[in-house]
């Protein structure tokens, strides 16, 4: 298959070289289109006031790949526009993200809305998050959520989603031999809470909300804690499905 990669931790993060490594190893065309820095939590941003730069960088394990100063959906969509110069790209995978995509996160995430572009632009999307707490030191081995996003990978020709729906892929930061499977989950509803935020010092404010506990054993957050890689269907259409009829009753 013909596999493009992209982020929102910055082309050089360690998560998408291991993909790069694993999905070219594999005997995938790989080809690489990631922002030229940082772009976490920028959710589904994108670049249209001005032209995008697309810099092409030597990339281990990659056909071709370019640095972008741009955000992570853009270097989803512009990397579908470039790569499919070479050949059409079948799919488009987001990550390795540092740290989880879980529940609300999925919001802000850079990862997930990169996905999502692919999605809406006509590819399989598929984003992968490593689940640890950045905030803590630990050592960060992105080799076996690689393997796993793989074998999701090349099981999605198999089972492709409608337009616009893209699917979002949790891994625990545990060896592959102590992973117990991939299971289906619900996003669980963590970042839904009242803002909470203290005082840096210097006139600043950080947040220190935590999310309310739960115990549903369908959601995703739950599953991992299990010790299970958690795959959830996601889409665009962010539309509550209820009925609608009391909002021709506002009047003018």
């Amino acid at each position: 298959m013909n596999i493009l990669l992209v982020n929102d931790d910055g082309i050089f993060a360690p998560g998408i070289r291991a993909l790069a490594e694993v999905f070219s190893g594999a005997g995938h065309r790989v080809y690489v289109c990631a922002p030229d820095r940082e772009r976490s939590a920028a959710s589904h941003g994108g670049t249209f006031g001005r032209p995008l730069r697309a810099e092409p960088v030597d990339y281990p394990g990659a056909e071709k790949a370019w640095a972008v100063d741009g955000m992570p959906s853009d270097c989803a969509s512009l990397g579908l526009f470039l790569a499919g110069r070479e050949a059409p790209v079948d799919i488009v995978v987001s990550g390795i993200n540092r740290g989880m995509n879980l529940g609300g996160a999925c919001v802000y995430s850079g990862t997930v809305g990169a996905a999502m572009e692919a999605a809406m632009c006509g590819t399989q999307g598929l984003a992968v998050s490593l689940c640890f707490d950045p905030r803590e030191p630990q050592e960060e081995d992105y080799g076996a959520a690689a393997r796993v996003a793989l074998r999701v990978a090349e099981w999605m020709p198999g089972h492709p989603l409608p337009l616009g729906a893209m699917y979002n892929l949790n891994v625990p930061a545990v060896p592959y031999e102590a992973l117990k499977g991939i299971v289906p989950a619900r996003l669980a509803p963590v970042f839904l809470d009242v803002p909470d935020y203290e005082p840096t010092g210097d006139g600043g404010w950080r947040y220190r909300g935590e999310p309310r506990p739960f115990e549903n054993p369908e959601y995703d957050l739950t599953k991992i804690g299990q010790g299970y890689c958690t795959l959830t269907k996601l889409t665009w259409d962010w539309r509550l499905n209820a009925g609608d009829g009391e909002l021709g009753e506002i009047g003018l």
